[in-house]
């Protein structure tokens, strides 16, 4: 019996964050809905728990990533539930390797390909001598200044020499990070209890 509430359970959060991703999409066409609208109706059910997530934090540039994080939460809950659901148990190993997923899938993973997106925006903008492309993000603009530091400390470099570098390393960090996640994973289910 405990079992089929918690698989319930599962399929209702998986229902939830389906309609999360509902809210998010419709609030791109109408981000103050009208009263008695589709989206007001959504946003009475959904806000509330979004609401819990949102910060100044979360929010880069125009974008509020702060709905991911909270889907990340029901993802969590929701594997965890669908685990014991299946087996009937919670082992550290699968909460531990859950957990894993989660913090690579939301939040690191996102990062970085945000990261490497923004690099080559900023690539194209020096490559076309474009500043609006070229001075695009602060956080590009800090790491281009640290890869001129590190490796051309006291020599003036072309700026898309130092992005195509900054490029190099963000991306050798992406395949870095996944194959760390990965081995803590695998090294989480051999975990015995």
């Amino acid at each position: 019996m405990i079992y089929q509430i918690a698989a319930f359970l599962a399929r209702l959060i998986s229902l939830y964050s389906f309609l999360i991703w509902l809210r998010i999409i419709l609030s791109w066409f109408s981000p103050y809905p009208r009263e008695g609208s589709l989206t007001w109706y959504f946003s009475k059910i959904i806000d509330p728990y979004l609401n819990l997530f949102r910060s100044r934090k979360f929010v880069i540039g125009y974008i509020d990533f702060s709905p991911l994080f909270a889907i990340a939460v029901l993802s969590v809950a929701q594997s965890l539930l669908t685990i014991f659901a299946s087996f009937g148990t919670l082992r550290l190993s699968l909460v531990l390797m859950v957990l894993l997923n989660a913090f690579w899938s939301y939040g690191l993973q996102l990062f970085l390909m945000i990261l490497i997106i923004m690099l080559v925006i900023r690539l194209i903008g020096t490559l076309t001598h474009n500043p609006g492309f070229s001075r695009m993000s602060m956080i590009t603009e800090s790491l281009i200044r640290k890869v001129q530091a590190l490796f051309f400390p006291r020599r003036i470099v072309k700026e898309s020499t130092l992005a195509v570098i900054a490029l190099i390393i963000a991306v050798l960090a992406y395949f870095a990070c996944r194959y760390v996640i990965a081995l803590l994973m695998n090294l989480s289910l051999r975990i015995p209890f």
